[in-house]
């Protein structure tokens, strides 16, 4: 059986503290080299992409470089979903392994102090644009409706890409954006995450956890989907 992705979270730590964010007792910590290799050499043969992603900032491994380096050396695709508040930091890197590195998903609702967040992460999501494929997300939306604080993100998205105002009619009627080669929006409704308890239980639909994909958490422990936080 091969998956489609396997979700391998390289780190538990965040450097914000969103409110939407779940919430979890683990160990706050960041996968060892070690342990990286010996997660590839079980995978590497189960599926061609990891996503760097199931809680915490990959982009704070203290190790990305060689995070990086492993997978190309196992010829794995690699999917990244990060805050962006790191993207200057890192960009010598990320830009280093574009070759693998097959998109970059920036969320843009993240929760932060930084004045020129917008400014910043457009800057050097451009620069990496020009090889990596990059999403920023919103992910605020109530029924797909545009509130007070995705008005605002698309706003700065209409002035930094110097973008027809009629760009937000598009955002409305549509859930995912083309704003220029190689950069897209993807809209969501508000995301909340789902609880271990018979309230939360959903009657309807498909889980593709374990058919399409799993998880592998920062001390090893192996769960069928990206959901399965604690």
């Amino acid at each position: 059986m091969r998956f489609t992705k396997i979700y391998v979270e390289i780190t538990n730590i965040c450097n914000l503290n969103c409110s939407f964010c779940s919430k979890t007792k683990r160990k706050k910590e960041e996968m060892s080299l070690d342990n990286f290799k010996i997660v590839i050499d079980k995978i590497k043969n189960y599926t061609n992409t990891i996503y760097l992603h199931v809680l915490g900032e990959p982009l704070l491994h203290s190790k990305l470089n060689d995070i990086l380096d492993i997978c190309k050396r196992n010829k794995i695709n690699v999917r990244i979903t990060t805050n962006g508040t790191l993207l200057k930091e890192k960009i010598n890197i990320l830009l280093k392994y574009s070759n693998i590195i097959k998109q970059i998903n920036i969320s843009l609702h993240c929760e932060n102090k930084i004045s020129n967040y917008f400014e910043q992460v457009f800057e050097y999501a451009n620069i990496l644009s020009s090889k990596t494929p990059i999403v920023y997300r919103i992910w605020l939306l109530d029924e797909f409706n545009l509130d007070k604080l995705s008005t605002l993100i698309v706003d700065k998205i209409i002035k930094f890409y110097k973008l027809n105002t009629n760009f937000i009619n598009e955002v409305v009627n549509s859930k995912n954006i083309k704003i220029k080669d190689n950069i897209y929006l993807d809209k969501d409704n508000k995301f909340t995450w789902p609880l271990n308890t018979k309230k939360s239980n959903i009657k309807t639909g498909t889980c593709l956890g374990t058919r399409t994909h799993i998880a592998i958490l920062v001390n090893g422990n192996v769960v069928p989907c990206c959901l399965d936080s604690n």
